[in-house]
């Protein structure tokens, strides 16, 4: 199995990752919280550099494993944040602002830099929704090449570690209340983890609600998952690669209900066990696409990519900033 090699080599780098991050989190060291599944990605990409013949291992992984772990994330959505009145009018506001911000931004900046669409879908749906795994349930619709995925996550990690980062300091310089500032961390913070960590480090309040508004941001894969494999059918119909409505593949289906299933059916102990596999089955996937974040790759399109994501991102945290004091 000449994939072997791949495959093996994903696994052992994503439980180093696990364990390093750990070890970095752990409060004798700093409590320095990267997440795990960025580290995964770093790692992924440093043995791209460094072994050869790993990329069949990593095409395999992504072709067979992306779609397992895309279902079982979505074991993960509680479709019933959005009826949560800890969420409130403001949060919700906020995070739906986010949302369109990133879209909007990547779809109108993304076309003047000449970026192509799947890639502006790709990486507006990353900042708009949930980082590594948004981007990972999209773009098996969209058929994103490996390269460009490489990218856009690269791309997706370094800016939700800087926003991780600044937010609960901007917070307090600004000077919101802690109500306030964890809003603006479960509306702007791209991965989970580091929306409630940043929220922790705001205190009071802040965390229980980074934590509802992220979710709750979360929860809208539901509806962009389904909507960007309609969106990639257009824009690859042209290109001889639509996929069509009895093709649609199966973790489509299988994200929606999964979903579905963990909100209202299902106890939390099946589903909060579901999702820890998954997360768990990220890292490997993770590193896996690392494999293609290549020196070739990152001067095709890193560039335009990441100031694409500075931008949107400097405006998700003006536009979600804006509607907190509006609606407070």
């Amino acid at each position: 199995m000449e994939e072997k090699n791949g495959i093996i080599l994903a696994f052992l780098i994503g439980i180093l990752a696990y364990f390093t991050n750990i070890f970095l989190s752990s409060d004798w060291i700093g409590g320095i919280n990267i997440g795990a599944s960025t580290l995964a990605l770093i790692f992924g990409s440093i043995a791209a550099f460094n072994f050869s013949n790993i990329e069949k291992g990593g095409k395999w992984m992504i072709n067979k494993i992306m779609p397992i772990v895309i279902i079982l994330l979505g074991f993960g959505l509680d479709l019933t944040l959005f009826l949560d009145p800890k969420i409130g009018l403001i949060g919700l506001s906020a995070a739906i602002t986010t949302a369109i911000t990133s879209f909007t931004i990547c779809y109108f900046i993304g076309k003047y830099m000449n970026i192509d669409l799947k890639t502006c879908i790709a990486l507006g749906t990353g900042g708009a929704i949930c980082g590594n795994s948004a981007v990972i349930a999209v773009s098996p619709g969209l058929k994103l090449k490996e390269e460009k995925v490489g990218i856009i996550l690269a791309v997706i990690n370094i800016l939700g570690l800087i926003t991780f980062l600044i937010i609960p300091i901007l917070a307090s310089f600004i000077g919101l209340s802690d109500e306030q500032g964890g809003i603006w961390a479960g509306a702007v913070i791209h991965a989970v983890p580091q929306a409630i960590a940043a929220g922790e480090s705001i205190g009071g309040e802040a965390m229980a609600i980074s934590t509802a508004i992220k979710l709750s941001r979360v929860s809208l894969l539901v509806i962009v998952v389904p909507l960007c494999l309609i969106i990639g059918n257009k824009i690859n119909e042209g290109e001889g690669e639509k996929t069509e409505i009895g093709k649609i593949p199966y973790f489509i289906p299988g994200f929606v209900i999964s979903a579905i299933l963990s909100s209202w059916l299902l106890p939390k102990v099946i589903t909060n066990f579901l999702v820890i596999i998954g997360k768990y089955m990220l890292l490997p996937l993770l590193s896996s696409v690392g494999f293609f974040i290549t020196k070739e790759s990152m001067k095709d399109a890193g560039g335009p990519v990441l100031a694409l994501g500075i931008i949107s991102t400097i405006m998700m945290l003006l536009t979600s900033y804006c509607a907190i004091v509006i609606m407070s």
